[in-house]
């Protein structure tokens, strides 16, 4: 009898990067009600730390910041092999089509515009979240074939050198 694994109770990880400390207290306050975990940063550099630290499952990234503007940043962890399969979504003012088409080349998985729809950001969230756990779930079970393929032609080798010497 083969028992089932309960279902992870781990909450995902949200990074929102943000220097308007409402829109952090706004969006930081309604996704931890939606039950998630959140970590703040007010800036692109102390985004590219906590990414190091703490590995979120997703990051919301404000475009126009001081200093490292969001579409650096995002260009930054997607050239770090650590760092590029995190889905960076966009959630900025800019409107620009324009805009839109450099955040999705810089390596965005999606990109909202403020005023944002609470409901529509959560959705948005959820499905990038899901594709996410997708993929490493896919990752893993790639591994593990690898692993066992290589068990199986190690062993057939080894095989075919024991039959050869009969």
């Amino acid at each position: 009898m083969t028992r089932k694994k309960a279902p992870s109770t781990k909450k995902n990880i949200i990074l929102i990067v943000d220097d308007d400390n409402t829109n952090l207290q706004v969006i930081g306050s309604f996704l931890y009600n939606k039950n998630y975990k959140i970590i703040l940063a007010k800036n692109g550099n102390d985004a590219l730390k906590s990414v190091e630290n703490n590995h979120p499952d997703l990051i919301l990234l404000d475009i126009m910041m001081p200093g490292m503007n969001g579409y650096e940043v995002c260009e930054k962890l997607k050239d770090n092999n650590q760092t590029k399969d995190i889905p960076i979504m966009f959630l900025t003012a800019k409107t620009e089509t324009k805009d839109i088409i450099k955040g999705f080349k810089t390596g965005g998985v999606d990109y909202i515009t403020k005023p944002f729809i609470k409901e529509e950001l959560l959705a948005r969230i959820q499905t990038h979240i899901s594709l996410k756990m997708s993929q490493d779930l896919l990752k893993e079970q790639t591994k593990k074939l690898e692993k066992a393929n290589k068990i199986i032609l190690d062993s057939v080798k080894k095989f075919g050198q024991v039959f050869r010497t009969l």
